[in-house]
């Protein structure tokens, strides 16, 4: 008998817990799971050649400057800098597709992507001279900016122009 009320114990135990446990209905599927709708891409609102014009020229004109003639003031050094995070920022910037007839073929070339990447680098390294005041460390700094520009245009945009775009004639300021 004793054997009999254990083997009943059991079988209510076991049920009980199997009720409890979700049914393969209940239990989302893997493949459900595994095709989560991808991210929306982000597209720039504006053209690659405006980002060019507007950020990139702007900043880097800047420090290919006070890399012949290096900040002597902490605010030019700050200057320096602030234009070096727009520049490390901007390669990352131009890897996302914008308005302009070339962008999305541009950002889809691995060559464009290790280009920005160079170019955030060259950026990257102004930043570090800046904070640290070498005006040597600027100047080298300087020199991968200029090659990474100039390789980029020389490759995808050999006319270098600003299509039509303003361009400040307030920069680099004039002390």
């Amino acid at each position: 008998m004793r054997a009999f009320s254990s083997a009943i114990l059991g079988f209510v135990a076991v049920t009980a817990l199997t009720a409890c446990a979700p049914t393969k209905a209940d239990a989302p599927p893997a493949a459900a799971a595994a095709a989560a709708p991808p991210t929306a891409q982000i597209k720039l609102p504006v053209s690659m050649n405006a980002i060019m014009v507007a950020l990139v020229d702007h900043a880097s004109e800047p420090l290919w400057l006070d890399a012949y003639e290096p900040p002597t003031t902490t605010d030019r050094w700050l200057e320096a800098q602030y234009n070096a995070y727009q520049m490390a920022i901007s390669g990352k910037l131009i890897q996302l597709a914008g308005t302009g007839p070339n962008d999305a073929d541009w950002v889809a070339d691995p060559q464009w992507i290790k280009m920005s990447d160079e170019l955030s680098a060259a950026g990257m390294d102004a930043l570090q001279a800046s904070m640290a005041q070498d005006a040597a460390m600027l100047n080298t700094a300087g020199d991968r900016l200029v090659a990474a520009c100039e390789a980029c245009h020389k490759q995808f945009k050999p006319g270098l122009t600003s299509m039509g775009i303003y361009k400040s004639p307030n920069y680099p300021a004039k002390n």
